[in-house]
């Protein structure tokens, strides 16, 4: 009897009529009769390979987001709570001082007290990403060969290696696997990204203005040493410390920053080639308006 074929929706051969094409991998089963035929066979024997690529190639950022959604331990979130409290106080201690508004005295207290508070939270949180991530990279490759085998499994009862009630057998225990790998690591990454967010909770914008007021600062250290209103000492100690601030908040909105810097120059340039007459004022004021659209978002 002549074995039923079909052609492949992916790759155009002629291939033997199982669920996945035997040159591609292409599943073939999304050609059934109907569309219930089909989520049903989608259901019982879906190869998970997008599973398995989304696993290894989606963006940094776009784990962190799914992570700070999960359950976070409210230890933690109380925790790193009071270390960006304490990170804004002490800006703000600082921008203070600048103003006049503190003596020397009083600012050298709650700075030192600031600071010793922000070591030991610090040294806290590292302790507990030390401790989060003990096995950490073991599970996430567990996980990872826990799916390609319940993959491997599948294809090989799709091209009729083994039977259906052999992949029935095995398929369960490999699933319930995955189940509690994922939970375990899906657990950790809210528990990371949670740690590794200083400022969790404040918008893009309200990070900027934080950066403008550590940067004022830092810029005017020098003026308020030179008109006597701090000492040596205390420029030398705000110096250091305003320079690892601006660090932190430059790998925090960074990129931003350079992104609206761009976009200004191009709407300068932009404002240069209407007034020497090389665009139209229609085709200018409809690019402006594309560019301040763009900038808006920015910090949305």
């Amino acid at each position: 009897m002549e074995e039923e074929t079909v052609i492949c929706p992916s790759c155009g051969r002629e291939v033997p009529k199982t669920l996945y094409c035997i040159y591609c991998g292409a599943a073939l089963f999304k050609a059934e009769e109907t569309p219930e035929k089909a989520e049903e066979a989608v259901e019982k024997a879906e190869v998970g390979v997008e599973e398995v690529k989304e696993e290894v190639t989606r963006p940094s950022e776009v784990v962190a987001e799914e992570a700070q959604g999960g359950e976070v331990d409210p230890e933690i979130r109380a925790l790193m709570e009071d270390l960006k409290n304490y990170f804004i106080w002490k800006i703000k201690l600082v921008d203070v001082l600048c103003n006049g508004d503190v003596s020397e005295l009083v600012f050298t207290k709650l700075f030192e007290e600031y600071q010793s508070k922000i070591n030991s939270l610090t040294q806290l949180r590292n302790q507990k990403i030390e401790q989060l991530r003990e096995g950490f990279d073991k599970k996430k490759e567990e996980l990872k060969e826990a799916k390609l085998k319940l993959e491997e499994l599948r294809v090989r009862c799709a091209v009729g290696e083994i039977d259906k009630s052999e992949l029935e057998s095995r398929a369960p225990e490999l699933e319930e696997k995955i189940k509690k790998l994922e939970a375990e690591t899906s657990y950790v990454d809210a528990q990371l990204a949670c740690l590794n967010n200083l400022l969790g909770g404040k918008t893009p914008k309200e990070i900027m203005e934080l950066e403008k007021t550590a940067r004022s600062c830092y810029e005017s250290i020098r003026a308020l040493v030179d008109e006597g209103k701090i000492s040596e000492e205390i420029a030398e100690t705000l110096t250091k410390d305003l320079d690892a601030v601006l660090k932190i908040f430059d790998s925090m909105i960074g990129e931003k920053k350079r992104e609206e810097e761009k976009l200004r120059e191009e709407l300068s340039t932009l404002e240069a080639r209407y007034k020497v007459g090389e665009i139209s004022i229609s085709d200018f004021e409809k690019r402006k308006r594309e560019i301040l659209a763009k900038l808006d978002k920015i910090w949305e």
